[in-house]
């Protein structure tokens, strides 16, 4: 377990003054959908942070497990609907653009928040470290004790595969570089968001926090991992379903292969998709086996076929993205984790295949 009394007491004074002489607004923005018994467990705290100005943002996408009526018992949060259901990355930019705060914490409705002082940290933080961008919550998941909840990183073939480590690694990774923040839980300034056009809320699921993550990175700024404590998610992946693995896999292919055509310089481009292609279907063919189903495979296809009638969007985003970007290289793809490498490139191949 981790022990956040300790890990708190090594950065007392700055926290100390941070929360004394420097307590901007912060907008924290949770986006739920049908999780009102994660809800029950992640608003409390939020509730009870050690800071002095900040407001909670519940964006509900369209919920039919009352969760509304718990969010609505709760008078300190202000609650949004989303006129467009199960769109995440639409209903993302909804609350942050309703949000006053001059710095955003973006959560999903599983993360708990262990550290009550978090959002002092998160502050000192993000004025603190050079050229900072966006702000990754470390976490793990519930009852276990590896985890590879530090962030995500990009490689040739779009999706490199972390290895899980210990708790005690992810702790010796904090203020490091990490390529992308994992959209659990990240912090940003609202100023930095806009600059970036938030998500893309042409994909409803999917290829959102690797988009801004390397938008980022594009316009000068560079990503960081937050690891001083350690959060809890409790939401499991949904990988036994079938049917449900395949429909996220479907939207999921066509994400990653569109942002990839957004961001990524001409060259990387036709590497990227090339690898992708041939490690996505390998993958693919792999769990249609595994599951004794075509579903993985042929919404794999369907994947490729949406990014495809979809290159003309993608093209004319690109353009402004390619016009802004000030760094010339995919800096990017130079980001790893601070950890041990030797073991991370074999996990990163055989993941794939999982």
């Amino acid at each position: 377990m981790i022990n956040n009394k300790l890990l708190k007491s090594k950065n007392e004074s700055r926290v100390k003054k941070a929360k004394n002489n420097f307590a901007p607004l912060i907008s924290i923005v949770v986006i739920n959908y049908n999780g009102k018994s994660y809800l029950e467990e992640t608003l409390p705290p939020l509730l009870n942070l050690n800071y002095p100005n900040y407001e909670i943002i519940v964006v509900d996408n369209g919920s039919t497990d009352r969760s509304i009526n718990f969010i609505k018992t709760i008078k300190k949060i202000k609650l949004i609907e989303s006129e467009r259901i199960g769109e995440k990355n639409y209903a993302c930019n909804l609350g942050i653009s309703k949000s006053k705060g001059e710095y955003i914490l973006l959560m999903d409705n599983d993360l708990i928040i262990t550290d009550l002082d978090i959002l002092n940290d998160l502050i000192f933080e993000i004025n603190n470290l050079h050229n900072c961008g966006a702000i990754s919550l470390a976490f793990k998941n519930r009852g276990e004790n590896l985890s590879n909840g530090y962030g995500n990183f990009i490689c040739f073939y779009y999706a490199y595969e972390k290895t899980n480590i210990s708790l005690d690694e992810i702790l010796q990774m904090h203020e490091t570089a990490i390529g992308t923040p994992n959209g659990s839980g990240f912090f940003i300034k609202k100023e930095l968001w806009d600059k970036v056009e938030g998500y893309d809320d042409h994909l409803p699921f999917g290829g959102d926090d690797d988009d801004i993550g390397i938008k980022i990175w594009l316009y000068g700024y560079s990503n960081y991992l937050f690891s001083k404590s350690v959060q809890i998610h409790i939401g499991m992946p949904e990988r036994t379903d079938t049917y449900k693995y395949s429909v996220k896999l479907q939207k999921k292919t066509y994400a990653h292969m569109y942002t990839i055509v957004k961001n990524f310089r001409v060259i990387n481009v036709f590497i990227s998709l090339i690898g992708y292609i041939t490690f996505s279907s390998a993958k693919a063919i792999k769990q249609s086996i595994k599951r004794k189903s075509f579903k993985p495979l042929t919404s794999t296809i369907i994947g490729y076929f949406t990014f495809i009638k979809n290159i003309p969007t993608a093209l004319k985003k690109r353009k402004k993205i390619q016009k802004n970007r000030i760094t010339k290289n995919d800096i990017f793809f130079k980001i790893r984790p601070s950890f041990t490498e030797k073991h991370s490139r074999i996990n990163a191949f055989m993941g794939l295949f999982r």
